[in-house]
């Protein structure tokens, strides 16, 4: 169990470090659960993995964090050296992992599965529920995503497998489709400049949308970031492909 760990490394108050430790499921590790119920159990493992890795380093952080509320002004020097102890932790678990320190790759690893998931949902009468697990692990801020979807990850992944898509006919199974089409769309843009940048999270808007779409939801509801980056720099029009 980390709260030990991260108990003797900061010398916060075991209960503490304990609630830091309570599990919870997040976005990721509901995308999980429903990639695993549509019998794509590899993903889902994959995904888990990461989701850990990440937790285990986000806890590391946050208790360099809680040492340094508690000390900042009283202790400097503990809390220099407490916080340089957590911040090594949450990168050797991140290496042990494959990842790098403050990388899209764990999140990218997310979108690849969101992507297996909204692709999974094309072919489905109705996978409501997978498609607003995928739609879940999205941020809402365009430009964040642009980063992400371009990251490789930790190993290759192909989004050419969106060309090929088939399915019925529902409403919820076009609109993952149209989800997945543009997911593949994003991640082709190439790392260049700003103009680049916001073209991808033009087109992650275009997922966002039909991603919405497919779980039966409003286009964009609740996702204020999205729909400022649609009014100001798309004309508030998704474009249709």
């Amino acid at each position: 169990m980390l709260a030990q760990p991260v108990h003797h490394g900061t010398g916060l108050p075991y209960t503490d470090c304990l609630k830091m430790y309570e599990p919870s499921e997040g976005s990721w590790g509901r995308l999980a659960r429903e990639l695993r119920a549509a019998g794509m159990t590899e993903a889902a493992d994959r995904l888990l993995a990461a989701d850990a890795v990440t937790t285990e380093a986000s806890i590391w952080f946050s208790a360099g964090g809680a040492v340094e509320q508690l000390f900042y002004y009283s202790d400097h020097q503990r809390v220099n050296r407490t916080y340089d102890a957590c911040s090594d932790a949450a990168e050797a678990a991140l290496n042990r992992a494959g990842f790098e320190k403050y990388s899209y790759a764990p999140d990218a690893e997310a979108y690849h599965a969101a992507f297996l998931a909204l692709a999974k949902a094309g072919t489905l009468p109705d996978a409501r529920s997978l498609a607003r697990a995928a739609l879940d692990v999205f941020a809402d801020d365009p430009t964040w995503c642009s980063d992400v979807i371009r990251t490789r990850g930790r190993d290759p992944f192909t989004y050419d497998t969106a060309a090929g898509l088939s399915g019925p006919e529902s409403p919820t199974a076009i609109a993952a489709r149209k989800a997945a089409h543009a997911m593949a769309r994003a991640v082709a843009v190439r790392f260049s400049g700003d103009e680049e940048w916001y073209e991808a999270a033009g087109i992650m808007v275009e997922v966002i949308w039909h991603a919405c779409e497919a779980a039966g939801l409003p286009p964009l509801e609740g996702r204020q970031n999205c729909q400022d980056h649609l009014h100001d720099f798309m004309d508030g029009e998704i474009p249709q492909h």
